[in-house]
């Protein structure tokens, strides 16, 4: 859970430039943020709530997939 509340704080360009992956994700469900000149100012809470996408559904995907990357850097 506390992982989930770290992801939803961060800065968006913070966390497409320390977990590169995600802006592939945001591109899967149509968010453009990596181009958005305003996603300097925004949190990732901030980005989905506005999207009206569902939240839930992408943060797994983005908390999965900071799983498998981590278990393939300790391999």
């Amino acid at each position: 859970m506390k992982q989930k509340e770290l992801l939803l704080k961060m800065n968006i360009q913070k966390l497409f430039k320390k977990y590169p992956f995600v802006i592939k994700i945001f591109e899967k469900f149509e968010l453009k943020c990596n181009s958005c000149l305003f996603s300097k100012n925004v949190s990732l809470e901030d980005a989905l709530q506005s999207s009206g996408l569902p939240a839930t559904e992408i943060i797994e995907e983005i908390i999965k997939n900071i799983g498998d990357q981590l278990w393939i850097v300790k391999s």
